[in-house]
C-alpha cells in the first residue's frame, strides 16, 4: 500500500460526492492506481443503495472498462541510468495477468527485451553507479524477505542464473547473477530479511 484516502460527510450520499471531487483531485505523481475503478464503484447503483457489488466484480467487461491508462515511460534518470521495459506475468488467487514495468535497471536485475522486441540503448553510468557487471558485489535492488537462496557458497555460476528470491509485497523477485565467476560470500539465508543495497553475494 502506498496511500489510503478518507474522507467523511453527514450522510452516504454527500460523503460519496466528497470522494469522487478528492479522487478526480488526487495527484499520484505518475503511479498507476485503482483510481479509475474506486471512481466508477462509487459512481454505481448498487453503491448508492448500499448493496454489494459482486455482479460487477464478475463482469469482465465491466471491469475492464476501469482499467487505469497506460503509464507514460519516466523520464531518464539524473544518473544517467539505462532506462528498460520489462513484462512480467504475475500470478493472483490462481489467475495469470501481465504486467509492464518500466524504470531505471536495478543491480542484479534480470535483462529483458524493452516493449516490441528491442532492446532500448545502454547509457554509461557515472562513477559510483554500483551494482553493473564490473563489480563483484550483487546487491539486493529492493527490501524484502529471502524466501528462497538457489545457490551455495563456492559454486560456479553464470550471468543470469538465479541466486535467490526474495519476496516484497507478496510478489516474488528473482535476483540473478549479474555476471559469471565463483560465488565466493553469500551473505543471506532463507528467512533473512534485507534491505535495498544489502549485498547478498561476492561473484569473482
Amino acid at each position: 500500500m502506498v496511500a489510503k484516502l478518507v474522507v467523511w460527510h453527514v450522510d452516504r450520499e454527500k460523503a460519496t460526492r466528497r470522494m469522487l471531487r478528492a479522487l478526480s483531485e488526487y495527484d499520484s505523481g505518475g503511479l498507476t492506481t485503482l483510481i479509475p475503478f474506486h471512481e466508477a464503484i462509487l459512481d454505481t447503483e448498487q453503491w448508492a443503495k448500499g448493496e454489494t457489488c459482486r455482479d460487477l466484480m464478475e463482469d469482465n467487461d465491466w471491469l475492464k472498462s476501469t482499467a487505469p491508462a497506460d503509464p507514460k515511460p519516466p523520464e531518464p534518470s539524473e544518473d544517467g541510468g539505462e532506462i528498460v521495459s520489462r513484462d512480467y506475468k504475475v500470478e493472483v488467487s490462481g489467475k495469470l495477468f501481465d504486467v509492464k514495468v518500466i524504470g531505471e535497471a536495478a543491480a542484479g536485475a534480470a535483462a529483458m527485451p524493452a516493449a516490441g522486441g528491442k532492446k532500448p540503448p545502454k547509457r554509461e553510468r557515472k562513477a559510483g553507479g554500483g551494482g553493473g557487471a564490473s563489480s563483484e558485489s550483487l546487491a539486493s535492488p529492493l527490501q524484502g524477505t529471502v524466501f528462497k537462496v538457489a545457490v551455495e557458497k563456492g559454486a560456479e555460476v553464470a550471468e543470469g542464473d538465479l541466486i535467490c528470491v526474495i519476496e516484497a509485497m507478496k510478489m516474488e523477485n528473482e535476483i540473478v547473477a549479474h555476471r559469471s565467476g565463483k560465488v565466493t560470500a553469500l551473505n543471506v539465508n532463507e528467512g533473512d530479511s534485507v534491505s535495498s543495497g544489502d549485498i547478498l553475494a561476492t561473484i569473482e
